[in-house]
């Protein structure tokens, strides 16, 4: 369980780092090239990444204890995906917008997968 504490760090940190820069429009306008069009829909989606990279941290620190979730967490990260991928499809988003955080969920998909207990 030990080699999942550094792919569960780097998610927390992914997710905290998102979390933060969702709450500057102009952050997001900068980096996604996205122009946000509701503030308090952008504070909210800050608030849910900064809340679930706090939760990623509580798991990385015992991954021994909580490695049972690990399923759990690379299903919300394909959740995320899908999601990603369909607003591109729907013409929501441009590349620049989806591209990296789809490569970025899907290597710690792999990555967390590679590096669970097998058994």
């Amino acid at each position: 369980m030990d080699k999942l504490k550094v792919p569960l760090y780097v998610n927390a940190l992914y997710f905290l780092i998102l979390g933060v820069s969702a709450l500057s429009a102009s952050v997001v306008l900068t980096i996604f090239d996205y122009e946000v069009k509701d503030a308090g829909v952008l504070l909210v989606t800050a608030g849910a990444f900064l809340g679930f990279g706090a939760v990623l941290l509580g798991i990385a620190s015992d991954p021994a204890k909580h490695g049972s979730l690990v399923g759990p967490i690379m299903i919300s990260l394909m959740i995320l995906v899908v999601f990603l991928m369909w607003g591109w499809i729907r013409h929501m988003y441009t590349a620049r917008n989806v591209v990296a955080p789809i490569a970025i969920d899907l290597a710690l998909i792999v990555w967390m997968w590679s590096s669970r207990k097998q058994r």
